[in-house]
């Protein structure tokens, strides 16, 4: 429990609203801040560059994804393992170098050997449309095969957010802070979200081709590739320096985790095997109401998010254009992200977690229904478009957009702030292995189902599409989002009972 007075009674007005933070606690989260900044960065320059390399390839589409998962979904189980493993016997310092350093030597090696050599060393686009003709049933699988150095790209670009902006960061940060100061200080990690996310969208528009230019990219998207991992590979050594930084000069060593050693106290000795902390992870029902918070999220996500890519494609052509747009949309994303880390910095302290943590599931539940309602019901909003003289994919993509921003921004705000708090009350035991597993294993289940949903319905019949399964998949998220919401009423007692010792019936 912190033993600081609350901030209500130590800050001025404008203090408590925007950064409440005591001066004592600079040294921890200002380095968090910054680390965060260059994470997201990171994490939205391979986010975006995915999308694109993997939308605009030849015979490819936004299709495709659904089967990308399912490397996703392996490497995470993969992960889970390894990482068990490593915390019983490496420090969470060695671990996080590693990580970091696998990430570097991977991008790199996709931008100055796979991209540039891609037409040798993947199947030839003719070869691809040829077995996609014979195999129509299989046909979004093949350009995953093919292009297999486009997919291992994406494989790894999905593991960035869920290794070192899930796993490492808020692992760190749940280890040094107290549930009190969660309540003061993650809501500013969100609004350093939003900086970072922010940075990240005008760094894509640098490399963006203005759309008034010829219909080719004005400089090849191979030497863009070059020069932006370079500056990913720079964010990451600041990374590890900031976070060697905080290790030496910010934390106790009360705030570390260590594997072994006398004199580390016993709540932080964890000697379980894998195969038994995984099946304490499976008793304890408080990490499957977690666990089932973030496979809600993810399928949620994915049902909407497919689809909208798949029309990116139509609207905008080239690498380039494609790398604008979302620029774009990142930048506003930002934005958002950072008014509602302000607004949730305070409505987290003020309002219930419960309520808090509603904010996700009924934005996410508004705007998916209102793109998907468009998509199937288009002859309905017929006369609206005429209207506002734009076209019907003009009007799809800015509804797909609106829901991709707004949903996304909750999630680095409400949905990450008070899904992290729930860890803080938790043992050593469940804190490290049990975030870990759900962190990983949860996140890729749910877009593996809901990829493996969306892609049982597009093998049903040759010619399905994105658009064509839309009706099936407004009904799965109205399922969805009632378990989601279902689960926060479970998990808040569970919370409650755990963090201050109250049980409720509500």
């Amino acid at each position: 429990m912190d033993t600081q007075p609350t901030p209500e009674k130590q800050f001025s007005p404008l203090r408590s609203l925007l950064f409440p933070v005591y001066f004592h606690e600079f040294k921890k989260i200002i380095p968090m801040g910054l680390m965060m900044i260059l994470i997201i960065f990171n994490f939205w320059g391979v986010h975006n560059a995915k999308d694109i390399i993997i939308i605009s390839a030849p015979e490819s589409g936004a299709e495709v994804i659904h089967f990308l998962k399912i490397g996703v979904f392996l490497i995470s189980m993969i992960f889970v393992m390894l990482y068990t493993w490593g915390s019983n016997i490496f420090t969470q310092q060695s671990i996080f170098y590693t990580i970091i350093s696998l990430f570097i030597v991977f991008f790199l090696a996709f931008a100055f050997i796979i991209y540039p050599y891609h037409e040798t060393l993947h199947m030839a686009p003719a070869k691809v449309a040829h077995l996609k003709t014979v195999y129509p049933h299989f046909k979004w699988l093949i350009p995953a095969i093919g292009y297999w150095g486009f997919a291992l790209f994406y494989i790894f670009s999905e593991m960035w957010s869920v290794l070192v902006i899930t796993v490492l960061f808020w692992q760190f940060a749940n280890q040094i802070t107290t549930v009190e100061q969660s309540k003061r200080c993650y809501m500013i990690f969100g609004m350093f979200n939003g900086i970072g996310t922010i940075i990240a969208g005008y760094f894509s528009l640098i490399y963006a081709t203005p759309k008034k230019g010829s219909a080719l990219d004005a400089v090849s998207y191979g030497e863009t590739v070059k020069e932006m991992f370079l500056f990913f590979v720079g964010a990451c050594i600041l990374i590890m320096a900031i976070y060697y930084w905080i290790n030496k000069y910010a934390v106790t060593e009360d705030e570390q985790y260590h594997a072994t050693g006398d004199h580390v106290p016993e709540k932080n000795k964890i000697k379980l095997s894998f195969l038994e902390s995984f099946k304490y992870i499976l008793s304890s029902r408080y990490i499957g109401l977690i666990a089932i918070l973030t496979i809600a999220y993810n399928i949620s996500i994915n049902f909407v998010e497919v689809t909208w890519k798949s029309q990116i494609k139509l609207l905008h052509q080239t690498h380039h254009c494609i790398q604008g747009y979302l620029g774009n949309v990142t930048i506003y994303m930002g934005i958002i992200t950072f008014i509602m880390g302000l607004v949730g910095l305070n409505f987290v302290r003020r309002v219930s977690w419960r309520r808090s943590a509603l904010v996700t599931p009924i934005i996410v539940g508004f705007t998916g229904i209102a793109f998907f309602a468009l998509t199937v019901f288009d002859q309905i909003f017929t006369p609206l478009i005429a209207v506002l003289h734009i076209t019907p994919l003009f009007l799809a993509v800015w509804v797909g957009q609106s829901n991709n921003i707004l949903s996304k921004s909750c999630k680095f705000s409400f949905f990450n702030v008070t899904q992290q708090m729930a860890y803080i009350p938790l043992d050593a035991e469940l804190k490290i292995k049990g975030k870990a597993a759900v962190d990983i294993m949860g996140g890729r289940v749910g877009k593996l189902g809901g990829s493996l949903i969306q892609g049982v319905l597009l093998s049903v019949t040759a010619l399905g599409t994105q658009t064509s399964i839309a009706p099936y998949l407004m009904i799965f998220l109205l399922i969805v989002v009632a378990i989601w919401v279902y689960a926060i009423y479970g998990l808040n007692r569970e919370f409650l009972y755990v963090a201050y010792g109250k049980k409720i019936n509500e």
